[in-house]
């Protein structure tokens, strides 16, 4: 075939691609959205606002409860903003909405999904001789994905798929900086660089991987092997400045104080150990932590210790942080990895059961049911604009999901396979050691994803789900770097992928 026909043949093959991931939109009638999705938008809305564009209201003023302010709490002089939003993602919701597409970043999720699996598929078979064409093989990856999660998080308006953007990331720079280009390292650490901007557990799972591409790099003795920890750690630092100019920013423009919602602490005490230690410290050795014992006693609520009502709930019944005092709130929020600890230390074998516990069970859960608005969700919608494509309510498939218990059975069927698949390949023992450590990279981002989300926050089903499309995306790329090699081994063509010791050499042509 020649250059020409190969390009159109590629081309086609990534545009089929985008439309698979594409699919649960379409069939949807539009795009899937969360509680926090009007208050990414609505924050976005302000902060262009603030830099002085000239917007139309995203909300109807009318239509009571469903303005969302930035602010936690205010108490008298003090002010405190809501830090667990990245701002980053604020700006690029409030862009869309000056746009009249909120659901234009379905289009980006799309775009970045698939043209990151392309660029693993490029890399991984980059050295094998009797390989199909990456985007042939891209095409199956998203094909097999699109069957799991990956469509459904495409066209949720939240900054959930770049998590999984960001484990690709960080496999990418673990397993291929030594044969990398320029240019993609640059869109590697470009995208490592926005994933982990968009969300604080992001920033938190980036802090997780860092140092084990840093143990990756001290394994192996090749040359250049700096370079993949050298990017991450740019990456890192990235979602640290992203905090540090929120913290700025909030001080300059609103004279407010960035307040974290108090995820690990919520966690200890439903757990159990954390509200055992509140008990027996706070009446003879209180502590700022102590100021959100008291909250809890304000009900008889069994929910109330439940970490999610504990970190939103605004309900006499069942609310706590959020019925303090900022200053209480800022108290909190500031002691609570010191808390973590004074439990930790307290009880350690009690907090590292239930750590271990939760992490489990997040590993677990897959279902993609998170994703799709419920009624409460719709009514925190109402009255909002800036879709081009549908509106702030339910689509088709929401609207009636008596389909979901069907489709979380074919899932987890199709996950199992793709796990399992995954490890056979890795014990066949016939992965070229970049891919092997690609693939092994990409079932630990899902477990460092489970420890951050389940262990340290709340265990849920769409925590896991948006990562664990990457197991079929893994077994197709295996799968196919085995196939090409066992071709090869038969037809007594020497393998590229087999001779690292010309890697830096043809790297730098």
């Amino acid at each position: 075939m020649s250059a020409a026909g190969s390009r159109l043949n590629g081309a086609a093959a990534i545009a089929l691609a985008l439309l698979l991931s594409l699919w649960f939109f379409f069939v949807n009638g539009g795009a899937t959205f969360y509680f926090d999705s009007i208050e990414y938008i609505d924050r976005g809305h302000q902060l262009l606002s603030i830099i002085g564009f000239e917007l139309s209201p995203f909300q109807d003023p009318s239509v009571a409860g469903t303005n969302t302010a930035a602010a936690i709490a205010q108490d008298g002089a003090v002010e405190t903003v809501d830090g667990s939003r990245s701002m980053v993602y604020s700006l690029l919701a409030g862009i869309f909405f000056w746009l009249g597409a909120v659901d234009g970043l379905v289009a980006m999720n799309a775009v970045m999904a698939v043209a990151t699996i392309w660029l693993s598929c490029r890399l991984a078979v980059r050295d094998l001789a009797n390989a199909p064409q990456p985007s042939s093989i891209a095409l199956v990856a998203v094909a097999l994905s699109a069957l799991g999660s990956l469509p459904f998080y495409v066209a949720f308006v939240m900054p959930d798929l770049f998590t999984p953007i960001l484990l690709i990331v960080a496999a990418l720079l673990s397993a291929f900086g030594l044969k990398m280009k320029t240019w993609e390292l640059v869109v590697v650490t470009a995208l490592g660089c926005l994933a982990i901007t968009v969300s604080i557990s992001n920033l938190a799972i980036g802090l997780i991987l860092f140092p084990i591409v840093v143990l990756k790099a001290i394994l192996v003795s090749e040359p250049r092997r700096w370079l993949g920890p050298s990017l991450m750690l740019v990456i890192v630092l990235a979602g640290i400045g992203e905090q540090a100019i929120l913290r700025v920013a909030a001080k300059q423009v609103e004279d407010a104080e960035v307040v974290y919602r108090p995820f690990l602490t919520a966690r200890l005490v439903q757990d159990g150990p954390g509200f055992s230690y509140l008990s027996d410290r706070c009446p003879t050795n209180p502590e700022p932590t102590c100021a959100l014992l008291d909250a809890l006693s304000l009900s008889d609520d069994p929910t109330r210790f439940s970490a999610t009502n504990i970190a939103f709930s605004n309900e006499l019944s069942n609310g706590s942080f959020q019925l303090m005092t900022a200053e209480d709130q800022i108290n909190v929020t500031q002691q609570q990895f010191q808390f973590f600890m004074d439990v930790f230390l307290d009880r350690p074998i009690e907090t590292s059961l239930a750590f271990a516990s939760n992490v489990l069970r997040q590993l677990t859960l897959n279902s993609v049911d998170m994703t799709l608005q419920t009624d409460a969700i719709v009514e925190r919608g109402k009255g909002a604009t800036g879709m081009a494509w549908g509106d702030f309510e339910h689509g088709r498939l929401t609207a009636d999901t008596s389909w979901l218990a069907l489709v979380n059975s074919a899932q987890s069927i199709l996950y199992a396979l793709a796990a399992i698949g995954v490890l056979g390949l890795l014990a066949s023992g016939r992965q070229p050691p970049a891919v092997a450590t690609f693939l092994i990279m990409i079932l630990v981002g899902i477990v460092v994803n489970a420890i951050v989300c389940g262990g340290l926050s709340q265990p849920a089903n769409r925590y896991g789900a948006r990562v664990i499309w990457l197991l079929p995306v893994a077994a197709v790329i295996g799968g196919v770097v085995f196939a090409a090699r066992r071709k090869t081994d038969r037809a007594g063509i020497p393998d590229a992928s087999r001779d690292t010791s010309s890697l830096g050499q043809r790297n730098a042509q």
